[in-house]
């Protein structure tokens, strides 16, 4: 089968046209559940939080600056008798960042510059004891507390930096944690969830048009749309071509065998009936010849009767006579004529349970089905066939002999026409290779079910199952 002229795609082609390749889908799709995140957050981050705090420990350069510092603080109050308002205030601090100092003690408070209603530094007061944290708030960002001893009393000192835009990293920094994942989970479900859809639903559909394929509906085919020119678009379309060509190949082969065995019977009448007047005009020497040619011309036209019967019954084709019968009735007259051949080959027939239950079927069809069974249990049985009858909600019809059984590779290929066991099965005593062909399709077009299995101890069982209650033919 030739390659689609889509999968002979030129050199760097995926540099013209990277959206029909799945690795940019993918890589589309991660950055796109990324943005997707981040643009959920910063529109959270702009709802205001009344008094959302954020706080981690405060560590290298800016915790060594805050205890000097402090030191320097407590050096000026000890030493040049300084308050803390004249120190914090002193022009060399006062370019620094906001300083403030809270009494562990009392309610007193000290800031180095004054601030508008919206600063609220009494968030600080969870930090008190702490060790030196960096604490996030919606208007201001403080670093501390950090302890100052002077003579007014014990402080803890802060280093305030006031937000006049308060920055993206301290908006989603104060977000909640549980909002946080939640937004990047939530996201990145949905997301996900519609990605998987557009790479998954291709893939389901090949799946249940290969499963189909494989029970033999040959009309089965993925449903993949044409603008879809990604590989998995590629691969649906091959399968199609595929499956239009194997769709065609069976078919012409039916109609080969079909069309072929219809031509056949015509000159294989006139020759009967030349070997037939040849009879009657030859000498006693030759008569033993005709009698051979009438033989073959005989087992041929058999064969050829088998093979347009398999055809019309693999073509949905062949007309059902249905009518209500017993089926006890129908194997009896198969069995009746299964015990004779038995006894010519010195081999016995055991038959445990009943089928005495009417159903819906072409009694021609389906005696012949079952007479091909044991006639194919009777050549390779060494000793015995058991038939078993059951009937439930189905009738269960199991035929099995004593002899070589099958490779459990063959199993699946007894029913196909033509095909026989190579050590076996030849053609002196495998026949045609039509009998369980012909079984399974009549056994289907009654709406039932043949299959195959070797016994423990050596035989194979064929086990044919019937449905009791009546259903529609398409004739």
């Amino acid at each position: 089968m030739s390659l689609s002229k889509e999968s002979k795609l030129p050199r760097f082609s995926w540099l013209r046209h990277p959206k029909h390749y799945l690795f940019f889908k993918v890589f589309a799709w991660f950055w796109l559940t990324i943005i997707g995140t981040f643009t959920a957050l910063f529109f959270l981050s702009n709802i205001s939080l009344i008094n959302a705090i954020s706080h981690e420990p405060l560590q290298g350069p800016m915790a060594k600056n805050l205890e000097y510092l402090s030191r320097v603080i407590e050096r000026s109050a000890h030493k040049h008798a300084l308050s803390i308002n004249d120190i914090i205030t002193h022009p060399r601090l006062s370019k620094r960042k906001m300083l403030y100092l809270n009494s562990q003690n009392s309610d007193t408070t000290f800031i180095s510059k004054s601030i508008d209603n919206t600063i609220d530094l009494s968030l600080l007061n969870f930090t008190k004891g702490m060790p030196p944290q960096v604490i996030f708030t919606e208007y201001y960002q403080a670093f501390g507390p950090v302890r100052v001893s002077v003579p007014q009393g014990e402080f803890e000192l802060y280093e305030i930096d006031i937000n006049h835009k308060r920055p993206l990293f301290i908006r989603l920094k104060l977000l909640p944690a549980w909002l946080k994942i939640s937004i990047a989970v939530i996201a990145s479900l949905a997301l996900s969830f519609l990605f998987s859809r557009n790479l998954i639903a291709p893939i389901n559909s090949l799946k249940q048009a290969a499963i189909r394929l494989s029970s033999g509906d040959l009309s089965a085919r993925a449903a993949i749309s044409s603008q879809r020119k990604d590989e998995l678009g590629i691969l649906g379309r091959d399968f199609n071509r595929m499956a239009d060509q194997l769709e065609q190949l069976l078919s012409a082969q039916k109609r080969l065998l079909a069309d072929i065995s219809h031509e056949l019977r015509s000159p294989l009448t006139r020759l009967k009936m030349a070997t037939g007047l040849a009879q009657m005009q030859a000498s006693e020497a030759s008569q033993s010849y005709l009698l051979r040619i009438e033989k073959e011309a005989n087992q041929l036209d058999k064969m050829i009767a088998d093979v347009l019967q398999v055809s019309r019954l693999e073509a949905n084709s062949q007309p059902l006579s249905l009518q209500t019968q017993s089926l006890q009735v129908i194997v009896d007259h198969v069995i009746n004529d299964a015990q004779f051949e038995a006894k010519q080959h010195n081999k016995m027939l055991l038959i445990q349970g009943d089928a005495q239950v009417n159903i819906e079927c072409d009694e021609m069809l389906i005696a012949s089905a079952l007479e091909n069974i044991l006639r194919n249990a009777i050549k390779y049985a060494q000793h015995t066939i058991s038939i078993t009858l059951k009937h439930s909600d189905t009738i269960t019809i199991q035929i099995c002999d004593d002899g070589p059984g099958v490779p459990a590779a063959q199993l699946d290929k007894l029913c196909e026409p033509f095909f026989r066991q190579s050590d076996a099965r030849d053609r002196v005593s495998g026949g045609t290779g039509l009998g369980l062909a012909i079984a399974k399709n009549a056994v289907i077009a009654h709406g039932g079910d043949l299959a195959l299995s070797n016994k423990d101890l050596g035989g194979l069982c064929v086990e044919v199952s019937l449905p009791i209650q009546k259903r529609n033919h398409v004739l």
